[in-house]
């Protein structure tokens, strides 16, 4: 079975590397492709969880695989770039850190971003102290937080279910969330902040189970990974808050003292972190939660209508994806209420409020399905998913723990067809969440330029623009551009972007002018823009995100002209700067602005230097290596913990130390490390040396590899080089090309 395992997920792998080279030019062929890597070794992973008896080391493989799989295939979609909006938002937080802004650089697109920097703090680590490429740096840490995350959903689940199977279950029906392939496999907040939160709450399971100094350490464990979740994302930090409350309040008496002191640690620092930021989150959230409220009033009088299965730019959704989403929302819908209701009945009759709050939290999994019906609220209906489908995975293996016919497979023919149908109405439920989550089919795979579409706008001559500005235009300047490049000039550009109208002037009316006159040169003036980014494609079609520079610039969808676009060429004062092909970069300086110079816009050097950083690491490796008797106690800890315990004390050690490191600028480079392990490989290798013992430890290789695990990483591989080789050409190649034309 391990072999089967590495051999269907090796060659979804090389379908998707496939489904990735040729969906540019074959669209219909490159979805057919990813379709079949996605929902293959899915069915393959649950069938062997569900419906045999695997070994305990290869059903924690499988697991892991349903969490690392999914990711792997959404970041193949663009391995070279970043595709995604927000990922842009956080790469600039990040990259601040690591050119030495220290702590809450600005952020333009997105200011409440640099005040919940966990995820850039971590990844900045990684970065400064390996030495890696950045972008590699990022992949990696998005894989560490999936494996993590499903595999602290397994084990929190075995300490309430004392199954592997129902634990298998749990984390089989929370893969089925909108949200688990698209947007947690993101270089977002949410995606860390998930991680840490219920891995908190599973430490914190795990100290009560404990006892003595093991629960000691694992309830020290638990608070640190609750506060990192606190500097992490705002609402992924104030749910977790929240429930934990309702476990203090709901748990035994002899269980609620470990847990109050839990809860009291993270409300101070929410309470305290939260209202450092009221002023911002109030600016961020406040105009979000009015527009729901409004659409939800409009559309309950029966004033509006939502299209659910149609585009902004009047791209309509296939009839066999209409279905599937249907089947995922009546699925999903009839799961949460069947399943909440079993346990709110057996609540009732074994008097268990946690088991009764479980059952609530089941049951509301149908209003976030139904929130997708109000255009602002279906980004609210969709996170809020992610939330609300562990009590409902819980609920559902809670359910069908009972049922014998189904848990246990080596039973009669009627076990087998209970089975059999169970995995047939995962499988199609999964390949409904992926639908809702990716969005539609344009999102999902490289293709050429769309308007306002996320990586699809991110074409060779949109990059080579971005990377042009990097070079040539100084850092801070301020520029217009549509919403794609805009956040591309910000986090890779170092430009100061405006989009949304301030002072009472729109930049965006700009480019729905019809003709230059005095307005648009007082909206200039007065804003004190720089540079007009111009792009002609923008008159292609409507904006297939809704909206071409940021949400509401229309009380009704408008479409940008050609005429709109062309009168740049002729205004006098504007010079270019940049051209090629559709994109022109116009300078404003002839019109009589001053150049400005607005948020982070230099380098600043961090550490003490290659020398001071590895003699830094060596003094703190030596201290360890001569404390780690009195550290002992560290090794005792770490055992009782796991290896998922100690991946997310480290996650969120590491997450907390970087604050401070990078907030003072003396975050060290990959010299630390090496200092650290020249020191630490001489002390051990002088000591075994003195001991009369090897220097390395025997370790006994495999007399028989298993061919189908051989054939599986191969074609692994083999996918990852054709999908990396396929951007290589447009992202670098293509774009390099031009560059050497403007040159």
């Amino acid at each position: 079975m391990a072999g089967t395992v590495c051999l269907i997920a090796g060659l979804g792998l090389c379908l998707d590397g496939f489904a990735v080279a040729v969906a540019p030019r074959h669209p219909t062929l490159g979805l057919f492709l990813f379709w079949e890597a996605i929902l293959a070794p899915f069915v393959t992973f649950i069938t062997v969880l569900l419906a045999a008896r695997p070994s305990r080391a290869l059903r924690e493989f499988t697991v892991a695989a349903i969490g690392v799989y999914p990711a792997v295939i959404y970041r193949m979609s663009s391995p070279l770039v970043l595709g995604g909006f927000d990922e842009h938002i956080h790469e600039q937080t990040l990259l601040n850190l690591l050119r030495g802004s220290g702590l809450f650089a600005p952020n333009p697109v997105l200011p409440i971003s640099s005040y919940y920097p966990g995820m850039e703090l971590f990844t900045g680590a990684v970065v400064r102290l390996t030495g890696m490429p950045v972008m590699l740096a990022i992949s990696l840490v998005v894989l560490l937080c999936r494996l993590l995350l499903v595999l602290t959903i397994y084990h929190a689940a075995l300490t309430v279910i004392p199954s592997r199977w129902g634990a298998s279950l749990v984390v089989v029906v929370y893969a089925t969330s909108s949200q688990f392939y698209f947007f947690n496999s993101q270089f977002a907040y949410q995606t860390m902040a998930l991680t840490l939160g219920l891995g908190g709450l599973y430490l914190l399971r795990r100290a009560q189970l404990a006892e003595g100094n093991a629960a000691r350490g694992l309830f020290g464990a638990a608070v640190l990974a609750l506060i990192a979740t606190v500097i992490t994302h705002h609402i992924t930090s104030w749910i977790v808050l929240g429930f934990l409350l309702a476990w203090t309040v709901l748990a035994r008496r002899g269980q609620r003292k470990m847990l109050a002191w839990a809860a009291a640690a993270m409300g101070i620092a929410v309470i305290a972190w939260t209202g450092y930021n009221a002023s911002r989150l109030r600016v961020y959230l406040g105009p979000i939660a009015t527009a729901t409220v409004q659409e939800a009033r409009v559309v309950l009088s029966g004033g509006a209508e939502r299209a659910v299965f149609s585009g902004s730019a009047g791209t309509p959704t296939p009839e066999w994806e209409r279905v599937a989403l249907t089947f995922y929302a009546l699925s999903c819908t009839c799961a949460a209420l069947i399943c909440g209701w079993v346990l709110l009945v057996r609540a009732i009759r074994q008097r268990s409020r946690l088991l009764a709050l479980l059952g609530a939290l089941s049951l509301a999994c149908p209003v976030a399905l139904a929130a997708h019906f109000l255009p602002t609220a279906a980004d609210l209906g969709d996170r809020s998913s992610t939330f609300l489908f562990l009590p409902l995975a819980l609920a559902c293996s809670l359910a069908l723990r009972r049922t014998h016919r189904v848990n246990r497979p080596a039973g009669r023919r009627g076990s087998r067809t209970l089975l059999v149908i169970l995995i047939g109405l995962v499988a199609a439920t999964y390949m409904g969440g992926v639908m809702l989550g990716a969005g539609p089919n344009w999102e999902i795979l490289p293709g050429p330029y769309l308007v306002s579409a996320e990586a699809r706008t991110q074409d060779p001559e949109t990059l080579a623009a971005v990377r042009w500005a990097a070079v040539h235009l100084p850092a801070g300047s301020r520029i217009v551009a549509d919403r794609i490049p805009a956040d591309l000039l910000a986090a890779e550009a170092r430009l100061w972007p405006l989009m949304a109208p301030q002072h009472g002037f729109e930049a965006a009316s700009l480019y729905f002018a019809d003709t230059w006159g005095p307005q648009q040169k007082a909206t200039v003036i007065g804003l004190r823009i720089n540079y007009l980014y111009v792009d002609q494609r923008l008159a292609d079609s409507l904006p297939y995100d809704g909206f071409y520079f940021y949400p509401g610039e229309s009380l009704t969808p408008r479409r940008i002209t050609s005429e709109n676009l062309t009168k740049f060429a002729h205004v006098p004062g504007l010079t270019v700067v940049y051209h090629h092909g559709p994109v022109t970069i116009y300078s404003t300086a002839g019109l009589g602005v001053a150049p400005v110079r607005d948020g982070f816009v230099g380098d600043r050097s961090m550490g003490f230097g290659a020398l001071g950083d590895a003699l830094c690491g060596a003094v703190v490796a030596g201290l360890i290596l001569a404390l780690r008797r009195r550290l002992a106690w560290v090794g005792s800890a770490a055992r009782e913990m796991g290896a998922v315990g100690v991946g997310l004390a480290l996650m969120a050690i590491t997450t907390l130390a970087g604050a401070a490191l990078f907030g003072l600028r003396v975050m060290p480079g990959p010299g630390f490390t090496a200092g650290a392990a020249v020191i630490t490989l001489v002390t051990l290798g002088v000591e075994r040396k003195r001991k009369r013992g090897r220097l390395l430890p025997r370790k006994p290789f495999p007399r028989r590899l298993d061919p189908l695990i051989l054939l599986g990483v191969l074609a692994g591989i083999a996918g990852l080089v054709i999908g990396i080789h396929a951007a290589w050409i447009v992202d670098v190649r293509e774009v390099s090309d031009i560059l050497r034309s403007v040159s």
